[in-house]
């Protein structure tokens, strides 16, 4: 995200030049992604977004037409903050249980990231305008064939096979997480036999054996 744009409420009373208004766009965006961190997804809404942003309802309907777009805008960012982070870690040599580690925990280390995605398909892409949602396909787009370049190299696999395999671990990783949603043991005075059940459904123990297969059989061509 952002992090040189103004507030809101920090720019002119009305923005008139197409970089006022963009830059007007990020900053509202830039307390949307705050305020969605501090609310989550049901309780985030338009009225409040305009209180924090500084501006009139009127003024965010003009940059933002649904919640759904705002938070569709916010996933665009956040998808590239995850390519970002996880690109680094692809920097060195890795060995495939390094690469599942490094998806892993990248993908993990914003709460928020996870949270937009999982609704992506089921209700964030059916509230935007057919417009906002091709916009926003061909970004992603753009952002996961970065992703697929530089994946293949560390991968040791063509484009088309690293591709593949970046959107079977998305999928695993985005679905071992809801397995995380419970409550949480590390506190409780458990009996071991009941910890270590619990522990193996973690979506740690999920995710990194089952990646591992899916990449050895994605080589193998199965």
């Amino acid at each position: 995200m952002s992090t040189a744009a103004p507030t809101a409420s920090a720019m002119p009373r009305r923005a008139r030049t197409q970089a006022q208004k963009t830059a007007r766009r990020q900053a509202i965006l830039d307390v949307a992604d705050a305020y969605f961190r501090e609310s989550g997804f049901e309780a985030f809404s338009m009225a409040e977004l305009a209180k924090r942003a500084g501006v009139a309802k009127g003024t965010l309907y003009l940059y933002f037409e649904t919640r759904e777009e705002v938070l569709l805008a916010l996933y665009v960012e956040l998808l590239d903050d995850w390519r970002q982070a996880f690109c680094v870690g692809l920097a060195g040599a890795l060995d495939d249980e390094a690469f599942v580690r490094l998806f892993f925990d990248t993908s993990r280390a914003d709460p928020a990231f996870l949270t937009v995605v999982s609704r992506m398909d089921s209700v964030i892409e059916h509230n935007v305008s057919r417009e906002k949602l091709i916009e926003s396909k061909r970004a992603l787009a753009a952002t996961l064939e970065r992703i697929f370049d530089e994946a293949a190299g560390s991968l040791r696999l063509p484009p088309e096979k690293a591709a593949e395999t970046i959107r079977a671990l998305a999928f695993l990783v985005l679905g071992a997480s809801q397995l995380d949603k419970g409550p949480a043991l590390e506190e409780m005075n458990l009996p071991e036999d009941v910890r270590a059940f619990a522990t193996s459904f973690s979506s740690e123990s999920i995710f990194l054996p089952n990646a591992l297969r899916i990449i050895a059989g994605i080589r193998s061509g199965n």
